[in-house]
Parts: structure tokens; C-alpha cells; sequence
């Protein structure tokens, strides 16, 4: 499972061992873009119904069809191609509601239970197996965030530790030294993923962390 649909970590910066993280994600925000979606979805689809009942129902609707099928199998194929289009972020969205992620890390080892109320899994990897710690800052639709990431060579045992709007120098230094992991540099995590989302690594700044 992909850490960056994790948006909120507590606590917000990892202080001791062992460590306990709970992650999840933002309800209300998906809620609001899933109450976006669906209605185009659902209107795409009564659209193409509609199409579809009156290419049957009127005589001028059915011998236009009849005289150009591949306009008309052309129009039919685009309708299905929008709603499938827009039925990913949705389907995205309504696994975001009940998704969460909690980490124990402690002993040399990582343990991880996360998924949702239907499906679960857990899995432990031992912390000598990860690449260090990397931090970058991360841009899409809802704004700019700071992450700090323990790096795993598979993608999907990497484990999101912190998310803040800001996030410095001092702050990696100190996570890398309770991890004992070495800090690494942002363009790892490009080689270890496809990249979704916009993502753009930056110096950190060093204020405190808000």
C-alpha cells in the first residue's frame, strides 16, 4: 500500500523508542471530492443511457445510427471511456475512507498492521533491511506538505514517519539517529515508484517544527 494516501501521523514526529505511529487519512477531504465525482460519474452514465434508449426508441435517432455506426460507436465509446475515467478517483476515494496504518517499531523490526474494516494485512521487516531515511516535500491537489519516509527497496514497505507543513534539517538528523538509519537523499524514492503525484525535493528549512 502506497504511504503517500496517509496524510495524518501521530504522533507528529517520531521522539522514542520504541515507536508507535497511527496513520490515516483525511475523511473530509474525500468525502467532499468523492461528493464530486460521483454525480459526473452518475450523470455520464444516465447521459449514455439516454443515448442509447432513444437510438432505439426514435426512428430518425435509430436510422442515423444505422446510416454512420461508427459515429454512433464512437460517441458510445467515449461516454464509457469518461465514466471509467472518472470512476478511478472515486474508487480511490471511497478506499481512503476506511484505510489506516498503524506502526510499532521496536527491537530491530518493524511491524505493520494497516488496510480497512473489510481487508487487513500485517507483515514485519527487520529496520537492518531498510536504505535510511529520506525527507522531500510533496505537491498535489491539496497542497504542499513535508514528509520524512523510512526507506524500504520495496515501495510498499516504506513507512511514512512524519507529515507536517514544515519539517527541518535537525528534525531528519534526529529521526535517523533513533532509527539508526543514515539520511538519504529524495531521488531514491523516485527510482522506487511511479510517480502520481508531483513530487519536489527542497533545502528544509530551519525553523521549529510547527
Amino acid at each position: 500500500m502506497r504511504v503517500t494516501i496517509y496524510d495524518q501521523v501521530e504522533p507528529p514526529i517520531p521522539d522514542q523508542l520504541p515507536l508507535r505511529l497511527s496513520q490515516s487519512c483525511a475523511r473530509r477531504e474525500a468525502t467532499i471530492w468523492l461528493a464530486f465525482f460521483v454525480p459526473i460519474a452518475l450523470g455520464i452514465l444516465c447521459l449514455g443511457a439516454f443515448v442509447l434508449v432513444e437510438a432505439v426508441r426514435v426512428p430518425q435517432a435509430r436510422a442515423f445510427a444505422l446510416d454512420h455506426p461508427v459515429t454512433g460507436l464512437a460517441i458510445l465509446c467515449g461516454l464509457c471511456i469518461l465514466t471509467y475515467i472518472l470512476t478511478i478517483p472515486a474508487r480511490r476515494l471511497v478506499a481512503r475512507l476506511g484505510t489506516s496504518r498503524n506502526v510499532y517499531i521496536g527491537d530491530g523490526v518493524v511491524h505493520v498492521l494497516e488496510g480497512s474494516d473489510i481487508r487487513s494485512r500485517s507483515w514485519a521487516e527487520p529496520l537492518s533491511a531498510y536504505l535510511g531515511v529520506a525527507a522531500h516535500m510533496r505537491t498535489s491537489l491539496s497542497g504542499t506538505r513535508h514528509e520524512i519516509i523510512l526507506v524500504h527497496p520495496q515501495r510498499d514497505k516504506s513507512v511514512l514517519l512524519s507529515v507536517a507543513p514544515r519539517t527541518t534539517e535537525s528534525e531528519l538528523a534526529r529521526v535517523a539517529a533513533l532509527l539508526n538509519q543514515r539520511e538519504i537523499t529524495p531521488s531514491v524514492l523516485y527510482r522506487l515508484r511511479p510517480l502520481r503525484e508531483t513530487i519536489s525535493a527542497s533545502p528544509m528549512p530551519e525553523a521549529a517544527h510547527a
